[in-house]
């Protein structure tokens, strides 16, 4: 229920980010947009029924002690993740009024870097190493939203593709700031939440984590095209219609917001490692094998493993292959990204033997 509540909070902050963005840039800057303001109330409502899910977690589990209307009046006055829950619905009445009664997109903007400040005060990160943690953990949710919410809502609610070519001039820096603000904030988590990378792929949050990462690859390679192919075609006034791409692109970065709000939700692998924390998708992938702190990984090929890898190297040189030859559908290049992401992974993960 968390993580479903996660994912659909990640997705809502997206679209918010994403609409004010955009109408913050002049009209000629940008295509023509038309976000159903229905579509933005119920997003502005949903930040704190979806964000209250971890808050009634911990009321719950303080609930069978101490009863629950005492468990929830604590938990909303004296603890980190009430306290940012409090201040999150506040801010969350600002947006809903704001939306309800006319577009104040840089306002707008304001609101939403404010309320993602408290989602990351309430952060795993953030209980671990407050500093560290609640300005990387900002800093990849905002970058992420930027980038993702611009991206879909231009790929779904774009009215034509009128100034293309302005658009891209100044979104391209924002995706390369965006993407570059992910990684690095990303890294500086991970130095917070994951003591070793490969030891990680072992528990929920790894496994997560390295699937992430998986996708990130199709993403840039989608990245880079749009801009580099788009420039090009619309430059010379060829005949080219940027969205069905970009709305690939942007469906993969809807994918890595769904993982993320998945494995972000799980517990960090800090602590020595016991059977209760490894993945089951780890296990099944490795038969069952018995895994706990004094497990050695190690790395080999096998027959299954070069299989995958065979089937993703393929997959990806089609996917590469798709941008040049346009007769290629869209959707088939994305399945052809799924897969070859999906097949590097279970590549990876069939390549390790435990010792």
């Amino acid at each position: 229920m968390l993580e479903i509540s996660q994912a659909f909070l990640y997705i809502c902050l997206a679209i918010l980010t994403g609409t004010f963005v955009l109408y913050s840039v002049p009209a000629q800057k940008r295509p023509e947009i038309v976000v159903p303001k229905k579509w933005l109330l119920i997003s502005a409502v949903a930040i704190p029924i979806l964000s209250f899910v971890a808050v009634i977690e911990v009321i719950i589990n303080l609930g069978a002690r101490i009863g629950y209307l005492d468990a929830t009046l604590l938990v909303l006055s004296s603890t980190t993740v009430g306290l940012a829950w409090v201040m999150t619905l506040a801010f969350s009445i600002m947006l809903i009024i704001l939306v309800a009664r006319g577009m104040f997109a840089r306002f707008g903007l304001l609101i939403m870097v404010i309320l993602m400040m408290t989602l990351a005060w309430g952060s795993h990160a953030t209980s671990m190493n407050f500093t560290t943690g609640i300005i990387s953990d900002f800093l990849h949710t905002i970058a992420m939203s930027v980038w993702v919410g611009t991206l879909f809502v231009v790929s779904f609610f774009a009215k034509n593709t009128a100034n293309w070519l302005a658009f891209l001039k100044w979104f391209s820096i924002v995706a390369a700031a965006s993407l570059f603000t992910i990684i690095i904030s990303g890294l500086i988590l991970m130095g917070v939440l994951v003591p070793s990378y490969v030891t990680s792929w072992l528990t929920n949050y790894g496994q997560g984590l390295f699937l992430k990462h998986m996708f990130v690859v199709p993403i840039v390679l989608l990245a880079f095209a749009n801009m580099i192919i788009a420039r090009f075609m619309l430059k010379r006034d060829m005949p080219f219609n940027p969205l069905p791409w970009v709305r690939i692109e942007s469906s993969f970065l809807m994918i890595i917001l769904i993982i993320t709000a998945f494995f972000t939700q799980q517990q960090p692998p800090v602590h020595e490692l016991t059977q209760s924390m490894v993945s089951p998708v780890f296990q099944w992938l490795h038969g069952g094998a018995a895994i706990d702190g004094d497990t050695v990984m190690n790395f080999a090929f096998s027959g299954v493993a070069v299989a995958f890898l065979s089937l993703a190297t393929i997959s990806l040189c089609i996917f590469l292959m798709s941008f040049l030859i346009r007769q290629i559908p869209a959707y088939v290049t994305f399945i052809l990204g799924f897969i070859a992401a999906v097949s590097t992974y279970v590549f990876v993960m069939k390549s390790i033997v435990l010792l």
